[in-house]
């Protein structure tokens, strides 16, 4: 069990944050990325990911930090975490092809605007896909108990909000109206509930 926390610890701390990186460059320079190719794009923004993941492998030691062994109940609360992201996932999906998870719409002109999500989940909370992240981390960090993902998962939130502050900027540009109409009824986070 404790191989299986500390791999677990050293996968989360090396590629959270080149995924937090990855994000941020896609949205901060949505519109620069559109003018080259998209091989151009994902080749520079996954050489750069790649690079980030090689550097924090090196000091996964200090990153994980200190080990506080396993705690069955911190573990069901953990796995009851990971429940709930997977509940939020298997409704996501249904929606999140392969090319709007690489953010090929924010990216290529091809998929440029793409489509402007607004039904099933997407009618209850416009960022479904953070909160699920934020559950999942949470439940690793549970279950793994190291210091350093505890410390991950608390700087996951403000990071986490910062992406989405970027990409709500960007889908204001690319959706226009639409986009604020649909921000105005629908909550970022916290799930609306719906009269039938």
């Amino acid at each position: 069990m404790d191989t299986v926390r500390y791999v677990l610890a050293v996968l989360i701390v090396v590629t959270f944050p080149p995924i937090c990186l990855f994000w941020f460059l896609v949205h901060r320079f949505a519109n620069s990325w559109r003018k080259i190719d998209p091989w151009w794009t994902y080749g520079i923004l996954f050489s750069l990911f790649f690079t980030v993941i090689f550097i924090l492998y090196h000091f996964r030691l200090s990153l994980i930090g200190t080990d506080y062994g396993f705690q069955p109940i911190l573990a069901i609360a953990g796995v009851f975490c990971w429940v709930v992201a997977v509940v939020i996932y298997l409704e996501r999906r249904k929606h999140l092809t392969s090319n709007i998870l690489l953010g090929y719409p924010e990216v290529s002109k091809n998929g440029y605007p793409g489509k402007l999500l607004t039904k099933d989940i997407y009618g209850k909370m416009r960022h479904p896909r953070y909160v699920e992240i934020q559950f999942g981390y949470f439940g690793y960090a549970l279950i793994a108990n190291f210091l350093g993902l505890y410390i991950l998962t608390i700087l996951c939130i403000p990071a986490l909000f910062l992406l989405v502050l970027l990409e709500e900027k960007e889908l204001i540009e690319r959706f226009g109206k639409d986009y604020a109409v649909y921000s105005q009824s629908v909550p970022r986070f916290i799930p609306k509930r719906i009269n039938k």
